[in-house]
């Protein structure tokens, strides 16, 4: 069905959003269509919509379907009602003008890729509500600097979810996260500080690897594993501090961090990091 350069269908009693008519450089959705309460926009609805670049939503969404927004590569603003409790996967990948946006804080979770390449974000606030951030939530988000946890709440950070933002500066881990996937950090390469929560058990493979300006890391006593190349090429690295003397290590988890590698100190008090290490995936 179509209203205007809207178009649309009845699902539930309800108004779902499916797309547009024509070329739109700014889109509006209402609140209601016809009667029709508008309550989510369907997967893919505005996907590779290149000529996009405002969306203005007055409606109390509910929810905004995987890749909805997906490439659209002029689409600088957008405003999420805070009824939005579900955005799925890859809603703004590859959206590369998109400036800063306030995230609704009903929302639970940050979805796989969601933000993936969107170059233009340099600030994100984490909803107090959300309990996992998914793999490559905010890959490739080349001029991100900030990211503010409101929240003590996040459980998990999985793969790859701040691969690669290279302008981020600074990371403050929740104590509530227990569990990270690999590589969440890696190639940070402006990251000058980190704090690690005090519950997490394992530092996965890579967490913080090419951090090249990261110059201190302090190992909480929860960690019980530091595994495979946890900070290999942290050219600056020269200040480790491990609060657990028993942990398991990995191998090559200082590889190439030059500073730290030509403090003899380091290397007697970590002697077992080197001799000992097996392979833990």
């Amino acid at each position: 069905m179509e209203n205007t350069n809207l178009r649309w269908e009845i699902l539930d009693d309800n108004a779902v959003i499916t797309g547009a008519n024509g070329e739109n450089r700014e889109l509006t959705i209402p609140r209601e269509i016809d009667g029709f309460k508008v309550v989510s926009i369907k997967s893919e609805a505005f996907i590779e919509d290149t000529m996009l670049e405002t969306v203005l939503i007055y409606a109390d969404l509910i929810e905004i379907g995987d890749y909805a927004f997906a490439f659209c590569e002029n689409l600088r603003k957008i405003n999420l009602p805070p009824s939005i409790k579900i955005l799925g996967d890859a809603v703004f990948e590859g959206c590369i003008a998109l400036e800063n946006l306030s995230l609704p804080p009903k929302l639970d979770k940050i979805s796989k890729a969601l933000f993936e390449e969107c170059a233009s974000i340099t600030s994100i606030e984490i909803p107090a509500n959300v309990t996992v951030i998914e793999p490559r939530a905010f890959e490739f988000c080349f001029n991100l600097r900030h990211v503010i946890f409101l929240g003590n709440s996040v459980e998990a950070i999985e793969n790859g979810a701040f691969f690669l933002c290279r302008r981020l500066e600074e990371f403050i881990m929740p104590d509530s996260v227990v569990r990270t996937g690999k590589e969440i950090l890696l190639g940070c390469r402006k990251l000058r500080h980190v704090q690690l929560s005090r519950n997490l058990k394992r530092i996965e493979t890579g967490l913080l690897a090419r951090c090249r300006e990261l110059k201190k890391i302090t190992i909480p006593k929860s960690v019980e594993t530091i595994c495979n190349g946890a900070f290999a090429e942290c050219t600056s690295l020269e200040d480790f501090e491990l609060e657990n003397p028993d942990v398991e290590v990995g191998v090559k988890i200082f590889d190439n961090c030059q500073q730290l590698l030509a403090n003899a100190e380091f290397v007697s008090r970590m002697k077992r990091f080197f001799e000992s290490a097996t392979s833990i995936r």
